[in-house]
């Protein structure tokens, strides 16, 4: 059997298949690595979102691999073997597991060696929860040894490819629900997120069992598919009546807050901790602009640690920065600007009538931007007469404005915003 996996390896799909995997796995983390960059958890969050096009090559891959001896009609002949019926089909399907699975750990590799020099927090179990991703990809295999015994030609492999892209995105849409437990792919959990022990553990066991009843099916082994079967669904019944994937609690370790030492105070999280200089840098001129002004924030806070249930328009005298994609490859800050837009929370006016319906009047909407383009120190354009004519007064008369609209929008007044927009 030794010798046969070598010959597969060596000549079958698996090379392919290994091709295939490194270049979709670079690919994949080319695209989007904001997702994964400075976080161990986020890079194996993401291996599990890239499942929903991994695991379709993978069962292309399985497919055509194990088509290939009915295509070839020297199926009869392989059977007339001495060795277990069994056995070709599991090395075609360990084959193409081993060498998809190395390439794209390869790749992955490759945004591990960056994510090393920077982060700063590596709990959270996110071993669990990646080899929790490659067991899928083993399984997706079996899922195309499958298709391939039952369906030998050429077109099955694109097209089962094809059918399990289209049925994983179908069911993310369960996603918040105890059933998007049982697809492989990223539930939508944020990186700071605590997937507890016992769904880990049950999601690996139900991949595993899977696996074993897509094989023994292919295998045409009717006793190890019946107790496969049996066990898969005693395994499924506990992963769908557990916990949600957006009802997960935050892992306390990761969400400590790490702060500044001087300056106006800002606090991240320690999963995020790695961003904090480029964040002080842009953050504390913004809080240090503001200091002193009666109503105005004191400091700047990571939005992952804020507390539960607790709405961002708060007065707690905080800003809460929302730090989620805002990593480069490398492990700098993304976006200067969306993390400067994160301030508008403290000018943007909440306001209800008596009937409990929010009302947006364009004049105090123009007020909000007023107060929001001098608190982050905007530059005026030619026809922005308001913003000009409040830089020209006195620094003292332009805080004293600031502090008279933090004031009216705390009280909902709406006449004083009104009348500060226009008499600034």
């Amino acid at each position: 059997m030794r010798r046969a996996l070598r010959v597969e390896l060596r000549r079958g799909t698996a090379p392919l298949a290994a091709v295939a995997m490194f270049g979709a796995g670079v690919w994949m983390l080319a695209v989007h690595p904001d997702d994964w960059a400075g976080r161990w958890a986020g890079l194996a969050n993401y291996l599990r979102m890239s499942l929903l096009i991994l695991c379709a090559l993978m069962i292309a891959a399985g497919a055509w691999q194990s088509g290939r001896e009915r295509r070839r009609d020297i199926d009869e002949l392989i059977a007339s073997t001495p060795r277990p019926g069994w056995q070709p089909l599991a090395v075609a399907w360990l084959a193409v597991t081993v060498a998809g699975v190395a390439g794209l750990l390869v790749a992955f590799a490759g945004a591990a060696v960056l994510i090393a020099r920077v982060a700063t927090y590596a709990g959270g179990g996110w071993w669990w929860t990646l080899t929790v991703g490659v067991i899928a990809l083993a399984a997706a295999a079996a899922v195309g040894v499958l298709v391939g015994r039952l369906v030998p030609l050429r077109v099955a492999a694109p097209i089962a490819g094809l059918a399990t892209y289209l049925g994983l995105a179908i069911v993310t849409y369960w996603d918040g629900t105890p059933g998007a437990w049982l697809s492989p792919v990223y539930g939508g959990w944020a990186v700071y997120s605590r997937v507890p022990g016992r769904v880990t553990a049950l999601q690996a066991a139900w991949l595993v069992v899977l696996t074993v009843l897509l094989l023994a099916a292919a295998a045409r082994q009717r006793r190890a598919s019946l107790l496969a079967g049996g066990l898969a669904v005693a395994v499924a019944v506990p992963i769908t009546t557990g916990p949600g994937t957006h009802r997960l609690p935050a892992d306390p370790a990761a969400v400590t807050l790490v702060c500044t030492s001087s300056g106006p105070q800002v606090c991240l999280s320690r999963i995020n901790a790695f961003l904090i200089d480029d964040v002080t840098t842009v953050v504390q001129p913004i809080l240090g602009r503001l200091d002193g002004i009666p109503g105005a924030p004191r400091r700047a806070a990571d939005q992952a640690a804020q507390p539960t249930g607790q709405s961002i328009e708060r007065d707690d005298r905080t800003v809460w920065l929302n730090l989620d994609y805002q990593s480069t490859a490398l492990g700098g800050l993304a976006s200067r600007k969306n993390l400067r837009a994160d301030f508008r929370q403290v000018t943007r006016t909440r306001c209800e009538d008596p009937s409990g319906v929010r009302s947006i009047d364009m004049r105090v909407y123009r007020t909000d931007t007023l107060a929001t383009d001098w608190m982050l120190d905007e530059a005026a354009t030619p026809d922005d007469l308001p913003l000009t004519r409040l830089r020209a007064l006195p620094e003292p008369a332009q805080r004293s404005w600031f502090a008279a609209y933090l004031d009216a929008a705390h009280r909902c007044d709406t006449s004083a915003l009104i009348r500060l927009g226009e008499q600034p």
